[in-house]
């Protein structure tokens, strides 16, 4: 009997050792980016990182539009051929729905993204975020957008300091780690209750 859970304790052990030497390459999900409709750029603890690569998006042209949901902004950049309809009023301008308070902030964040796409007639994207953070955008770009978010791509800032391998990693990296690996269960627990 002692032998058995020897075994099993063991056992447990490597497997959360070997989930853990998995779980920043598992979180760090990145994509080339391509020419897409928008760049939506996600707030946080570097945000101006974040913004810089936003914004070298948008100067190599990849996209003409910035939409930074928690801020409820659009910003168009580069002069338009063809000035942009908005389908249903200024995107800037209109009152977007109310969240449920249970829903965590990126997926309030990605709600908003959706309405002020759709409010503009876009189709696709650049999500830009902390690499440690693009898993859970990418997963809730899918519950949120559906096949739309196929026309998506997933771009990390090179600006952060956000190491995939566990010998680089230090107590900063693996509590944000921890904290998006909570996250990621938060929301696929409630998702099953939403539609």
């Amino acid at each position: 009997m002692k032998k058995r859970l020897v075994v099993i304790l063991f056992a447990l052990l490597a497997l959360t050792l070997a989930g853990a030497s998995y779980a920043p390459r598992f979180l760090a999900y990145s994509d080339v980016p391509v020419k897409s409709d928008a760049v939506i750029l996600f707030v946080g603890e570097n945000f101006k990182d974040r913004k810089t690569e936003a914004f070298r998006l948008l100067k190599e042209g990849y996209a003409r539009v910035l939409i930074v949901p928690s801020f409820r902004e659009v910003i168009i950049f580069k002069p338009i051929s063809k000035p942009l309809t908005y389908a249903n009023g200024n995107p800037n301008s209109r009152r977007l729905k109310t969240i449920p308070y249970f829903y965590e902030k990126t997926h309030a964040e990605m709600l908003y993204a959706r309405q002020m796409m759709d409010n503009m007639g876009l189709r696709s994207a650049i999500m830009v975020s902390s690499a440690y953070h693009m898993e859970r955008i990418r997963m809730i770009s899918e519950k949120v957008f559906g096949d739309q978010s196929r026309f998506f791509s997933y771009v990390p800032t090179p600006y952060e300091n956000d190491p995939i391998r566990i010998r680089a990693m230090d107590w900063r990296d693996w509590t944000f780690v921890i904290q998006e690996l909570t996250k990621i269960c938060w929301f696929r627990l409630y998702s099953l209750f939403i539609n």
